[in-house]
């Protein structure tokens, strides 16, 4: 039996010219958005979901509270009917700081996802703003920007200071910051994340921010509230398994522009266990391919550029990439045991001898070579120059957890399984605090 992989090699050889012309974009770092004299800034609300999570929920409301920004700041930490001691770490700051709001969900309400606790605070918040409600000093909705920051999430003390000039351009509906790991040095697992992360930042998210396709996550984003009120009574559809990416495509498809900062970062806890680490992959792979539904939409969506429409669809598309690759394993394995002959004409055009060999490995080892070129300009704990080849290594035999995670992932589609079960934090367990405060009076 023969197969012709020349197809396969076709498609690989554009996903690297692709992802090659994004970095060259990206080499050319734009400068912060600043504001001008007299600008008003917004009013920031930090949104931050939390369902048992008291290991890290004191600090992550420590850090908040400890932001330097010259606007007024909220925080509005959701507790999702939680069943340990998280309600009472809150309250306790609640009690010391009046810019802390404490909104507890019952038990009926509670466990539904985090797309139904972001929609229940921003109607929460939409509700206060037209009601005059005094906590959000008597800001507009269009002044006024939802922050999500989740339960283990750590924001640079000038994050706001930085991301607020961006929403100077009535435009731009969301605004997206870059992330890390901090504790990717606890283990190599949590180091491969934080080169994921950091290399999807200052690869990908930079040159989109330029063609204007830049995408949402669910760390570090904020959100204009006119824009989320635009979106209707549920910006975040509960059903999406990938609610940032989805919220994203939503905005775009309004009329809305979307940015990305590089110049600030949310730092958030890596997983140092592979079985939440897959499940929570699968998650993104599944609903990744659930946002495919907005091919259509994005296609005719006239606020956005050319550009910018056809980098959304192709990286929506993209996910098919891990299949292809998968079958090309497949054939190679199979071809090693003797079951299968296989030909590919891909780069017949390229003279046998030196030239072939040079263009062969060029396109074998440039989009490693140019991942760990930017993970390196742009680690706050880059590799010693030793180290590289090794890690390079360890990250190519790391990714192919994509493999078993799409397989997990259509397998789940073929079922019909669409629930989700909340990613676990690691850390030691707070103590309980002597008092509690007062909750949302809404």
């Amino acid at each position: 039996m023969t197969i012709d992989l020349t197809w396969a090699g076709w498609f690989t050889g554009v996903v690297v010219l692709y992802y090659a012309v994004l970095f060259v974009v990206s080499l050319r770092r734009p400068r912060a958005d600043t504001a001008p004299a007299g600008w008003e800034a917004p009013l920031m609300i930090v949104v931050v979901p939390a369902r048992n999570e008291d290991k890290v929920i004191g600090e992550t409301i420590a850090n908040l509270r400890g932001m330097e920004y010259a606007g007024e700041c909220r925080i509005l930490v959701v507790d999702d009917a939680s069943t340990d001691t998280t309600a009472a770490v809150i309250a306790a700051h609640v009690s010391q700081d009046p810019r802390v709001r404490l909104l507890s969900r019952t038990a009926e309400q509670g466990g539904r996802g985090k797309s139904d606790v972001l929609n229940h605070a921003y109607r929460l918040i939409r509700d206060a703003a037209a009601d005059g409600d005094p906590w959000l000093a008597g800001r507009a909705p269009a002044d006024i920007v939802y922050a999500i920051v989740d339960a283990d999430g750590r924001l640079e003390k000038d994050s706001l200071t930085v991301v607020a000039p961006y929403f100077i351009d009535p435009s731009v509906g969301s605004t997206q910051v870059g992330v890390r790991i901090y504790n990717a040095g606890d283990s190599t697992l949590a180091r491969m994340q934080d080169m994921e992360f950091v290399g999807f930042t200052y690869l990908v998210q930079i040159a989109r921010d330029k063609i204007g396709s830049s995408g949402l996550g669910g760390n570090g984003q904020f959100t204009r509230l006119s824009a989320l009120i635009s979106l209707g009574d549920a910006p975040w559809k509960t059903s999406a398994l990938t609610e940032d990416l989805d919220l994203g495509l939503r905005l775009i498809e309004a009329g809305w522009r979307t940015r990305f900062c590089h110049h600030t970062t949310v730092a958030q806890q890596g997983l140092t266990r592979w079985k939440p680490l897959l499940r929570q992959r699968t998650r993104w792979i599944q609903g990744h391919y659930q946002c495919w539904s907005h091919i259509p939409k994005l296609a005719r969506a006239k606020g956005a550029s050319y550009a910018g429409r056809f980098d959304l669809v192709t990286y929506l598309f993209l996910v098919v990439t891990v299949v292809v690759i998968s079958l090309s394993m497949t054939a190679v394995l199979a071809s090693g045991l003797g079951l299968v002959h296989l030909t590919s004409s891909f780069l017949s055009f390229v003279p046998d001898g030196l030239g072939l060999r040079v263009t062969s490995l060029v396109l074998s080892i440039l989009p490693l070579a140019i991942f760990m070129l930017t993970y390196q300009m742009n680690s706050r704990h880059p590799y010693r120059w030793w180290e590289v080849p090794t890690f390079a290594l360890i990250f190519s035999a790391y990714s192919y957890v994509w493999i078993v995670t799409t397989l997990r992932a259509w397998t789940r589609m073929l079922l019909r399984r669409n629930g989700w079960v909340k990613t676990p934090r690691v850390g030691p367990t707070p103590s309980l605090p002597p008092t509690i405060g007062l909750q949302a009076g809404r």
